[in-house]
């Protein structure tokens, strides 16, 4: 085929030009500062506009990498090394981000989308410190921008005579979740650029106030809620692909995703205490420098070869740029909390241990020890490699062992601390607060653990789960009781009006009770599943998993199938419980499909197997799903001479309690990020229980101070005058 190579050539000039915008928008912020107002208004409109040219010129790149694929052409290395003739639309689209190149560019493309919309923030609200930070945003873009340009460019031509066709996507690759997991989880990522870019834009700026934390409390919730949804889609792709019954196998790449979580999740507590009480400035700084710095060391991790992982990228010479930028942003970051210690400054100091602030405080280092942990796991195997020539396998039981009691202590606080008052707590306070949650554990406690066949960690956990699920739902409960009782709405009326009279506050708890569905699920799959053996299997025998006889009913052979897909195998397995099989709404027998697919070698792969091809088989388990349990099957091996198949089965309880989690995630952010209304304040105005400043508590609760009237007969109202509810 004729290479085009104008518009490879074009492509590459889109980068080259975005790069000089990216240095411009440095420099004319720069040089915006030490001038007069009105050559500085000038010079930081013309910044602006060059962040939005880096954003259309990187647009412009990406469209012209998929145009490449799209029309098939091979002289471009990345296209023939992702991409076949053969290859469905969708995944020609998808491989856009399937290898390195090309995700590094959609990494500048997203970076530059948030600048973009940081850029038109800074024009709505013209606060000094946004130029800045774009600009910041600006040096990570030259960093990503000038790798895709020199050093991995996806617009690389192949060396010799243009190839027939590609090698194409992995057959793994080649799912629906490819569509949405990798964009979704780079734009989490990528996203750690923002809070830290303000971060900075703050120390240079020497401003700490509140204007600052509610700009960078906002722009940390998108990326810690993006980064949220990655990991979950992450773990669900596995769940449904990989075959092995499970969702989280402690590999590098999925705990490089979770330690910027661990992290933003930690500031997002912190930063409460900042504005509440003008403390943890230089802890805060820390926390959110942490977060890009982990960030961009996941990066380093799934390019650089340094650890071995089913989703890491093949070994290049990239990654030593990315450990120099790492070092560059370490030395830079943390020099700057050091050069201005002074401006970081406490302004106030702990009143007592058992408080708000304290919980938060010990829920940091909670946090930011699992962090150490995850990372400490990640990265042994490695440097046990280089110091003594032996690579030391560290897996789940390590992980285990360290995060189930951490996991623990933070399920408990995650109750515990939002209900406590800020300062200071009396022991009657507390009882008053916490004495109907810890009965209603209590009474529940010798079920959950007969439940739970006595196992330590599952039975501590669920206990603790209807604690904070008690605590909380009683603050939704009295609330609404509270405004039904002075403004006579009804109670339905109430609950909706707390909700969106204190929009962080309760958004914050939303996304707690999520937290304990994810813990639910995850104790519930961990601790009870059943795991058997493979089995052969011929048409008519059965075997037993848990309440479920499964009976093998014999191969199928679908002739219905995608063009690029050989042929399909699948065992038919019916499903009976007490001896009766299980059926559809229809009344037919229920039959569970697990399948193995058989993909065409195409192009050269057929004379070349690579990328993970060999054999050209992608396995699909099959899965029966309800609220109380999955039923997991994997067809691992088969005869299609003998009609055998050998099954291998799992029954996992509560699986679906973490994708369900998510709409409690999503639900709780976006309720806490919509904006407040602007509206006079009267005196009559009925505020949250427990709420006497209007602040926010959790995840997401905001701890900017709105002076509020409280009833007098809230039943949160301390009984000392240290006790500030909120």
């Amino acid at each position: 085929m004729t290479a085009n190579f104008g518009v490879s050539s074009l492509g590459r000039l889109f980068l080259i030009l975005a790069l000089i915008a990216a240095v411009y928008n440095i420099a004319a912020t720069g040089a915006a500062y030490g001038v007069s107002e009105k050559k500085r208004v000038l010079f930081l409109d013309s910044a602006f506009n060059a962040a939005l040219a880096v954003w259309g010129l990187l647009t412009a790149a990406a469209l012209t990498l998929v145009y490449l694929f799209f029309a098939d052409d091979f002289s471009i290395n990345y296209v023939f090394e992702h991409s076949t003739k053969a290859q469905a639309l969708p995944y020609k689209f998808s491989a856009f981000w399937g290898g390195q190149e090309g995700s590094l560019l959609m990494w500048a493309w997203i970076l530059s989308t948030y600048a973009l919309f940081v850029a038109f923030f800074w024009r709505r609200s013209k606060l000094e410190i946004v130029p800045t930070a774009v600009a910041i945003i600006s040096v990570v873009s030259v960093f990503f921008i000038g790798l895709i340009t020199f050093i991995a460019n996806p617009f690389a031509h192949v060396a010799g005579a243009v190839p027939p066709d590609g090698r194409g996507l992995n057959p793994l690759l080649q799912n629906y979740w490819m569509q949405i997991h990798p964009p979704t989880l780079y734009a989490g990522y990528v996203g750690c650029t923002v809070p830290f870019s303000f971060a900075v834009a703050a120390l240079l700026h020497r401003r700490f106030d509140n204007d600052w934390v509610g700009i960078v409390r906002r722009w940390t919730l998108i990326p810690w809620i993006v980064l949220t949804m990655g990991i979950i889609m992450g773990g669900a792709w596995a769940y449904e692909t990989l075959g092995w019954g499970g969702y989280w196998a402690w590999d590098p790449v999925e705990n490089a995703s979770l330690m910027p979580w661990l992290v933003g999740t930690a500031f997002l507590h912190s930063i409460m205490i900042q504005a509440r009480r003008g403390m943890l400035k230089a802890w805060n700084m820390t926390l959110v420098s942490l977060m890009f710095l982990l960030s961009v060391f996941g990066t380093f991790l799934t390019r650089s070869g340094v650890v071995s992982s089913i989703h890491s990228f093949a070994e290049s010479g990239i990654g030593g740029y990315f450990l120099g930028f790492l070092a560059l942003a370490l030395v830079a970051s943390f020099g700057l909390i050091i050069w201005r210690r002074d401006d970081l400054v406490s302004t106030a100091e702990f009143d007592s241990p058992i408080s708000r602030e304290g919980a938060f405080l010990l829920n940091n280092w909670i946090l930011l020890g699992a962090a150490f942990a995850v990372l400490w796991g990640t990265v042994f195997p490695s440097i046990s490699e280089a110091i003594v020539g032996q690579t030391v396998s560290v897996g789940k039981p390590y992980f285990n062992r360290v995060m189930v009691p951490l996991g623990l202590i933070l399920l408990a606080l995650t109750g515990v601390g939002p209900l406590m008052a800020w300062r200071r707590s009396s022991p009657r306070s507390m009882w008053k607060t916490f004495r109907m949650p810890i009965l209603a554990a209590l009474v529940a406690s010798p079920l959950l653990w007969w439940l739970s066949s006595w196992q330590t960690g599952a039975g501590t956990a669920f206990c603790l789960s209807v604690f904070v699920v008690f605590a909380i739902v009683s603050e939704f409960v009295r609330g609404a009781r509270a405004r039904h009782s002075m403004t006579g709405e009804s109670l339905g009326t109430g609950f909706v009006n707390l909700l969106l009279k204190n929009k962080q506050r309760y958004g914050g708890y939303i996304v707690h009770l999520g937290i304990v569905m994810m813990f639910v699920g995850i104790t519930g799959s961990s601790a009870f599943k059943i795991e058997k053996d493979p089995i052969t299997l011929q048409p008519g025998q059965t075997m037993q998993v848990g309440e479920y006889t499964l009976r093998f009913d014999g191969l199928l052979k679908p002739t219905d199938l995608p063009k690029d897909m050989e042929q399909q195998v699948a065992a038919g397995v019916a499903i009976l419980r007490n001896g009766q099989p299980l059926t559809n709404s229809d009344g037919k027998p229920y039959q569970l499909l697990p399948m193995v697919d058989f993909y065409k070698p195409t192009g050269i792969m057929a004379s070349e197997p690579r990328n993970g091809q060999d054999g050209q088989q992608a396995r699909r388990p099959a899965i029966m799903s309800n609220l109380s349990n999955d039923l997991y099957l994997a067809l691992t091996e088969f005869d299609a001479e003998k009609n055998t198949a050998t099954i291998k089965a799992y029954l996992n309880p509560l699986v679906k309690w973490i994708w369900f989690s998510t709409a409690f995630f999503v639900g709780g952010t976006a309720l806490a990020m919509w904006p407040e209304r602007k509206r006079k304040r009267v005196a009559s105005e009925v505020a949250a229980p427990g709420s006497a400043s209007g602040t926010g508590s959790g995840v997401l609760g905001t701890a900017t101070a709105r002076p509020r009237v409280m009833a007098a007969s809230s039943p949160r109202l301390g009984s000392t005058p240290y006790e500030e509810r909120s």
